[in-house]
């Protein structure tokens, strides 16, 4: 069974990679003592992306790059679901 758009876009692993990079990340930049090291993958997103962006535009403000943040933290999970629901694809194929 092929997977659908839709599954790659909102499927389990997609939802559950986006959480855990953002979330551990948010609540750190809410609060320093929440800081995890399960924000490190997020924590370097941002860096990466803020690092652009002020090389792009250098007078924004750092709470601006969270848009591409989140983008990019999508992204990043729309590929992890893709490649686990085409694992599990391939996984089921060799079953039969």
């Amino acid at each position: 069974m092929t997977p659908t758009i839709r599954r790659i876009l909102a499927g389990p692993a997609t939802i559950v990679t986006f959480i855990l990079l953002v979330v551990p990340f948010g609540l750190g930049w809410l609060k320093t003592a929440l800081f995890t090291p399960l924000a490190l993958p997020g924590y370097l997103i941002y860096a990466v992306g803020s690092a652009i962006g002020n090389a792009i535009a250098p007078r924004f403000e750092l709470w601006v790059y969270w848009v591409p943040f989140i983008a990019a933290c999508y992204a990043i999970s729309v590929a992890v679901g893709a490649s686990y629901e085409w694992v599990c694809e391939q996984l089921s194929e060799s079953d039969q």
